[in-house]
């Protein structure tokens, strides 16, 4: 389901952005062709002049002309990324109505913003506007508002989708019109650039996200009814408020950026643990009610650490196995080793309490408590799987005894 749903927000972004850019190309060809039919001798011989003019300007003036443009491109790329983060459908249609109808308070020469943009079409602004709306207004309640959110980093990946394929039409664009020996000698280095850009888009864009997606799931836990409706209108003034920024000054929106993302970069490590886990526990549950499961896992339960312990982070995402000895807790990182705790059988004992969202494991020691948090996705086979992990089954009754505290972050 999330797989099919992310490919029709991407081939649908890309079908708008393609259709936009073919039809702002249609008409400039044609008039460019009567044009040159009805050129005269005077005017060739002006661009014979002003040829000859150009070929006295040397190569270090072509760099520095290049870099100058560099810069503006930096600017107005990674200016509307902080907007596009917060609210990626409405930010998208912001900068589609900025160019459709901001031509008399804005600069034209942006090549998101321009008559050539692939944005400037009412297509484009309409179809937006409307996933906007879409998206948005099952935010306004706290009982639609988690069906919307298991599809928030879809939203996300969609945002970047688009923004890369406006990079690279753009880019087009302003490569058709630049000559030929330019292109040959700076070629390298451009595409060396836009990936670099490409990457840090994406990096900012996505860390920004996971920051407000957690507050929405806070906000979301606070039992006030109007508050997610408050804060969503919140949102969506603020990524307004950044793209009139951006439209006024792509410099000073860079910067507010930048500050925006060292915030969330602070943060991110123990925001993204809080997200996974979040994200991991409402899918599971609502999957649960449509396709329960059939069999139990065989490489392990994914459980969520309770509390910190050595080498173990709150929230963290482990991995929990059987042994000779009794358990084993592994923590999996991609560029280093696994953390590995092993929990003999005969230290630590195991039980169980249900819960409305997910499940609890005890693990009760000596001198030590941990907590294992599970989602429900195994709750048709909860005997199996504490037969299955030798753990002490919950007596009947005992339902969200620890729903609501195991939600909280902490």
């Amino acid at each position: 389901m999330k797989t099919v749903y992310q490919c029709l927000c991407a081939a649908s972004c890309l079908w708008l952005l393609a259709y936009a850019s073919t039809a702002r190309s249609i008409g400039p060809k044609a008039s460019v062709s009567v044009i040159q039919v009805s050129q005269d001798e005077s005017t060739v011989a002006v661009e014979e002049k002003e040829s000859k003019v150009a070929d006295q300007f040397s190569q270090t003036d072509l760099l520095a002309a290049q870099k100058v443009a560099d810069s503006l491109g930096v600017a107005e790329w990674l200016g509307p990324l902080a907007p596009l983060a917060l609210s990626p459908f409405f930010g998208i249609a912001c900068l589609s109505g900025l160019s459709l109808f901001g031509g008399q308070w804005f600069s034209s020469s942006n090549p998101f913003l321009g008559a050539s943009s692939p944005l400037h079409s009412e297509v484009v602004f309409v179809a937006f506007l409307i996933l906007t709306l879409v998206t948005s207004l099952p935010r306004l309640t706290k009982l639609s508002k988690p069906f919307v959110q298991m599809t928030d980093q879809l939203e996300a990946w969609a945002g970047i989708i688009t923004m890369l394929v406006l990079k690279f039409l753009v880019t087009g664009v302003v490569t058709d019109s630049t000559p030929e020996n330019q292109v040959v000698m700076l070629g390298m280095v451009s595409a060396t650039a836009d990936l670099c850009l490409m990457i840090a888009a994406a990096l900012n864009v996505l860390v920004i996200n996971s920051v407000k997606f957690f507050c929405e799931m806070c906000i979301w836990l606070i039992p006030v009814p109007l508050i997610d409706a408050a804060f969503e209108v919140l949102n969506k003034s603020v990524c307004a408020s950044l793209m009139l920024v951006y439209g006024y000054s792509p410099y000073l929106a860079t910067c507010l950026n930048l500050s925006i993302f060292l915030i969330a970069a602070i943060v991110f490590r123990w925001v993204y643990r809080q997200e996974v886990y979040f994200r991991t526990v409402l899918l599971d549950a609502v999957v649960q009610k449509i396709l329960p499961a059939k069999m139990l896992p065989a490489n392990g339960l994914v459980v969520f650490l309770g509390s910190d312990m050595q080498g173990f982070k709150y929230r963290s995402r482990c991995v929990l196995t059987n042994t000779e000895l009794g358990w084993q807790l592994v923590k999996r990182r991609l560029f280093r080793s696994d953390i590995v705790c092993q929990l003999p059988s005969s230290q630590w004992t195991m039980s169980m309490s249900c819960g409305l969202f997910a499940h609890t494991i005890h693990v009760e020691g000596a001198d030590e408590k941990l907590e294992l948090t599970f989602t429900r996705k195994y709750h048709q086979l909860l005997p199996e799987l504490c037969q299955s992990f030798s753990i002490v089954q919950p007596t009947e009754g005992s339902v969200a005894d620890k729903t609501t505290r195991a939600l909280l972050p902490r």
